[in-house]
């Protein structure tokens, strides 16, 4: 992986950045750190801050206009009196808490600097190249410093200020002396230009680069209100014009490493939804009292912008900001640690991918997709571990496999004009949830065919490139063999990949469908129509993270819930995830059951949702939730027992066998394994574990199976045998007794450690 595949996902982000005063100060004054520290009452640290970056804070303080005041968010947001940011830099820059930093004496380097011109312009220049302990000589014709400011009415506070300012500095000042020619000055090294407005400019203005300060002489450079800048910002510019000469200095290249203040077209202005109002402080005086400023800089609300981490649960759980995860995102991708070592793995696996964080950002910076591109790389470099996939990797294999379907429309059907594409789990869940869907769809339009098998996202989410692209292009195949067909699709994820992936697909949700043929009489079953044990229910509509955008699948689901004479809340998911996404149930288990938690924790009501994956989350966590499918067709409206892993495998078979023998008169028989006939039985603890780990019934069967044939196992004083099988993915551990031929389970877990057996 190359850095900047993975800075390209972050580099409009602004969390972090400075905020929209800091931006507009000319100087960048990090008007965030001063204000926090002047709040808590630190009134020289809070001056200090202004020494960083102003050269003279108290002549800045006083002369400059503060833009940053026009952009307080305080102001353009809430609507309330500016932070007077003026006042606070003027008030701490005028204590006497502001004392000067200490200075060390070092040697000076043997490069010479000449200034030409003492007023701000010139002094600034001045002293930021003493300070990089550069000799620095300033000419100035007038008896004195200050140039313009001589007759302003505070210049005996801005002169107290140089003279602390240059107590310590290698300059020397030639006050008197006017540089008649530039020959006068081919001792010095470099020299800059700071005669002042209408300043002489010995013929160099039309050779002017602003940017840099440069002229058609290398070493001369030029700079403050003789190039037409107002006061300050003249000052502003000589600073960085400063650091040109000093890189000119070192290594005969006149650039710095500027700062691109305009990287995003974000305006930075950010929510406060909560902030509470606040009331300008008004001074008692010329300057506001410590106790004043430490209340008007308390005004200040630290603006950053943190609208993903507000809503994505990964932001909020790892605390780690988008820059520096793109940043640990490249680090692994560079270096190739080992699983245990990287800098991200957890993380990385633990993302639900469901694209919320773009979506609440104003410059859809998208985390997702950033650790979409590192579980690809990880793959690729083999240093990921498989067993955070590994089942559903089984599944979707099975799916598209000997679970897979494609067939035209039945019954003699000229064309397919429709392809009804359920999913690879809605049947897993529910048979008749694709059964009675498709058999309603051939009731409104009899040239719909069928297409089992799976969207391929659990490959894109396992990071397995190769085996997605090559998925994509069989479906790609599958459907121009069909006639390129409208895909009725059930799954919102499904979806998405479609959309993503095979644009050219038309695509229509079964909702639409269903909530059109409803309405116009063309779907007429015994099942359909309103619901007595749905109505007057009150339902909080859980939208799954991939429908974001999908308006018109979330209108025809409410309409079909109000057709079941339903009562459905105002209730809004805003696109957040129910915690299936990304598969990240084994990668972060605890994170997943938080996530969960909290989306069904944030609804009173029962959930109502059009996603079978949303729906078993949710149940697994103790909310009562139903599928739109359940109050269509008035199917079982009990709270129904989770449908284990084994059981969704039957049922996906079971929806294959039933649509082949009912629309094409064709058996199927699934094969079968030989461990398949054992009789096991399962207590119910021993069941949920299986189900927390991911364990299907088959692989316990075949663990038996395989101890039953070889007598690897460990057998115990009370009869138990410990026995386990080594997969492609985990290892899996049994522990059962065999009574009759009845294995009853004791215990079931695995572990994803591969233990090395070294023949003897």
């Amino acid at each position: 992986m190359k850095r900047e595949e993975a800075f390209a996902f972050t580099e409009k982000c602004i969390n972090g950045e400075p905020a929209t005063c800091i931006a507009a100060c000319p100087f960048h004054l990090d008007i965030k750190a001063f204000l926090k520290k002047a709040a808590k009452g630190r009134i020289g640290a809070a001056a200090q801050e202004l020494n960083k970056s102003l050269p003279f804070p108290v002549l800045i303080s006083e002369l400059c206009p503060h833009p940053c005041q026009d952009v307080c968010q305080r102001k353009t947001v809430l609507g309330e009196e500016t932070i007077d940011i003026r006042l606070l830099e003027r008030s701490c820059a005028n204590s006497n808490e502001n004392k000067e930093r200490k200075t060390y004496t070092l040697e000076s380097l043997p490069q010479r600097a000449a200034v030409v011109g003492a007023g701000p312009a010139g002094l600034a220049c001045a002293l930021h190249l003493s300070r990089k302990r550069f000799p620095v000589t300033v000419f100035e014709k007038e008896p004195g410093w200050g140039g313009s400011l001589r007759d302003h009415l505070r210049f005996p506070a801005f002169e107290a200020e140089w003279i602390r300012k240059f107590a310590s500095a290698d300059v020397t000042f030639c006050f008197g002396q006017e540089v008649a020619d530039l020959s006068e000055l081919d001792a010095f090294d470099v020299v800059f230009l700071a005669t002042g407005k209408d300043g002489e400019d010995f013929g160099l203005r039309e050779s002017l680069d602003p940017s840099l300060g440069t002229t058609g002489i290398p070493r001369i450079f030029m700079g403050g209100e003789m190039t037409g800048a107002e006061r300050i910002d003249g000052i502003a510019q000589t600073l960085d014009i400063s650091k040109a000469m000093e890189s000119w200095l070192q290594t005969g290249n006149a650039s710095y490493a500027s700062v691109n203040w305009e990287k995003t077209g974000c305006s930075r202005d950010v929510p406060h939804p909560n902030e509470a109002p606040t009331e300008h402080v008004v001074p008692t005086g010329e300057f506001y009292t410590k106790e004043e400023i430490q209340t008007e800089a308390s005004r200040c609300m630290q603006c950053d912008c943190e609208e993903c981490f507000k809503d994505c649960d990964l932001l909020t759980k790892f605390k780690k900001k988008p820059p520096r995860i793109a940043i640990d995102v490249a680090q692994d991708g560079m270096t190739r640690n080992s699983v245990s070592t990287a800098c991200i793995t957890r993380q990385t696996w633990s993302c639900n991918q469901c694209g919320h964080c773009a979506q609440v950002c104003e410059e859809h910076v998208d985390i997702g997709g950033l650790f979409e591109l590192s579980r690809k790389d990880r793959v690729k470099s083999n240093l990921y571990p498989p067993a955070f996939h590994g089942y559903w990797m089984r599944e979707m294999e099975e799916a598209v496999s000997s679970g897979a379907l494609l067939r035209p429309a039945p019954n003699g059907a000229k064309e397919t004009s429709y392809l009804f594409f359920p999913g690879c789990r809605l049947g897993g869940v529910h048979p008749d949830y694709p059964l009675k869907s498709y058999e309603a769809l051939l009731g409104q339009h009899k040239e719909t065919g069928i297409w089992l098998g799976c969207c391929g996202i659990p490959a894109l989410w396992a990071g397995e490139e190769d085996q997605f692209v090559s998925h994509i292009e069989k479906m790609r195949e599958d459907w121009e063999q069909m006639g390129s067909p409208a895909v009725i699709y059930a799954c919102a994820s499904c979806r998405r990949t479609f959309a993503r992936f095979l644009p050219e697909v038309p695509l229509i949700s079964l909702y639409e469908m269903l909530e059109l043929g409803l309405s116009d009489g063309t779907i007429r079953t015994a099942e359909t129509g309103t619901d007595p044990e749905a109505a007057q229910t009150k339902y909080d509509v859980f939208d799954p993270c991939a429908a974001y955008g999908m308006g018109e699948v979330k209108e025809a689901v409410r309409k079909l819930a109000g057709r079941t004479g339903g009562m459905v809340t105002a209730y809004d998911s805003n696109g957040k995830c129910c915690g299936y996404g990304g598969h990240i149930q084994l990668a972060n288990p605890d994170f997943y059951d938080e996530v969960a938690n909290r989306r069904c924790s944030e609804s009173e009501e029962m959930f109502l949702t059009y996603c079978v994956n949303c729906m078993e989350v949710f149940a697994a966590h103790g909310k009562e939730t139903r599928h739109i499918l359940d109050l269509i067709f008035h199917l079982d409206q009990t709270r129904r027992k989770m449908t284990t892993l084994e059981e969704k495998r039957e049922n996906n078979r079971f929806v294959k066998q039933r649509i082949l023998e009912t629309y094409w008169n064709e058996a199927y028989r699934p094969e079968t394994e030989p461990w398949d006939a054992l009789s096991v039985e399962v207590p119910e603890t021993v069941q949920s574990e299986m189900e927390r780990l991911l364990i299907p019934l088959r692989d316990v069967k075949k663990t038996i199976y395989i101890n039953e044939e070889t007598g690897e196992g460990f057998e115990n004083q009370f009869g138990e045998v410990l026995c386990r099988m080594v997969g492609d993915y985990i290892t899996c551990w049994v522990k059962y007794q065999k009574e009759d031929e009845i294995y009853h389970l004791r215990e079931v877990y695995a572990h994803r450690m591969h233990i090395r057996e070294d023949e003897r």
